[in-house]
């Protein structure tokens, strides 16, 4: 019987993880090989970046490969325990210099709350490692994730694409001015993959109009996430409703919507619905590596189209630097309701209170 824990096709490898529901993907183990795989080069965009693994690794090919890093360097009370609405961490900056990686790596400054949350590798400038988690101990062992590689050199050319604008010095500046790029579209075999990128100009609703658009019309549909508190994305899962629609949930970050602090107050979410159940997860702690959020950010669309990355669906995400998958796949799209149906069966027998007192 094929493994929940992983899948493969042409150019692709899938991952899952969940210690609750006991999916391993070996996703620490993954991750170090492919970043040891290097020949030329590694451009790493990390939110956050604490596993000893993976800055070993990191370390040991710094010295054959050109390696450049960026990772998050936001601070102030909208970042970290402070917030209530986006996924919280403690600065890498530390772990980064004591690894001896420091001459290799950039800080990115964000604006106000907002953040450089991308999780993604470009390998070579031909393969693409990415997915839902940080490369900490609490995103590679114990959180609910879901990461892939792509190899295709278009894919990866639109990955350094948004790596080189992240590290330029013009970064601020591309957000002031808001100039949208076009998604890069690549079929692989017979998987066609769409990849999005948001960044902080106001009104940057570009990955929530397709995400609304892909969803309009949906006969049955997955939900798999952290956070859903985008007022369009809500209203168009309202639309769903009635549909064959079910759903797995981070009660903690849930909690402020379906109390209607955020989002609409009537949202169906709230409403005792069976259909959705929520990890029995914890609340953000900063001290140690140990957060379990129920992490993913993955919808599956009519058993043939998967979103996912690090893109929350919230009105946050619009303006943080996010990367988004839209993979058209019905082999794809089966390996995720796998996933999916494990996660619920879990949660359905032993999860939390949805919503959450």
């Amino acid at each position: 019987m094929p493994s929940i824990a992983a899948f493969s096709t042409k150019g692709f490898n899938f991952y899952f993880q969940s210690a609750r529901a006991k999916i391993d993907g070996k996703v620490a183990s993954h991750l170090v090989q492919f970043i040891e795989g290097a020949k030329h080069s590694l451009d790493v965009a990390i939110y956050d970046m604490k596993n000893p693994d993976v800055l070993k690794a990191l370390k040991k090919m710094s010295s054959s490969v050109h390696l450049h890093i960026l990772y998050d360097g936001g601070k102030g009370s909208g970042v970290g325990g402070g917030s209530t609405n986006v996924d919280p961490k403690v600065p890498t900056g530390q772990a980064i210099v004591a690894a001896g990686l420091r001459q290799f790596a950039h800080a990115v400054q964000e604006k106000g709350s907002h953040l450089m949350h991308n999780k993604f590798i470009v390998r070579d400038g031909a393969s693409v490692w990415t997915g839902s988690g940080n490369f900490t101990n609490g995103g590679l062992l114990l959180q609910d994730n879901n990461f892939l590689t792509v190899d295709s050199p278009a894919i990866a050319a639109a990955y350094a694409k948004a790596f080189g604008e992240l590290a330029g010095a013009g970064h601020a500046v591309s957000h002031t001015k808001g100039v949208q790029g076009v998604p890069a579209k690549v079929k692989i075999g017979n998987v066609t993959i769409s990849v999005l990128f948001s960044t902080q100009f106001k009104e940057a609703e570009g990955i929530e109009s397709e995400l609304q658009r892909r969803l309009e019309g949906a006969k049955r549909l997955r939900v798999i996430a952290m956070l859903v508190s985008d007022k369009g994305i809500l209203a168009s899962l309202l639309a769903l409703k009635k549909i064959d629609v079910k759903g797995v949930l981070d009660p903690n970050q849930m909690k402020n919507v379906m109390k209607g602090k955020t989002g609409d107050p009537a949202f169906w979410f709230a409403n005792g619905d069976k259909r959705f159940v929520a990890a029995p997860s914890h609340a953000f702690i900063s001290k140690g590596d140990k957060n379990d959020f129920m992490h993913n950010k993955v919808m599956i669309i009519d058993n043939n189209v998967v979103i996912t990355g690090s893109y929350n669906f919230s009105e946050n995400a619009e303006l943080n630097d996010e990367n988004m998958l839209i993979i058209e796949s019905q082999s794809v799209a089966g390996a995720y309701n796998k996933y999916f149906d494990a996660l619920f069966a879990q949660y359905e027998k032993n999860g939390a209170k949805l919503p959450p007192a």
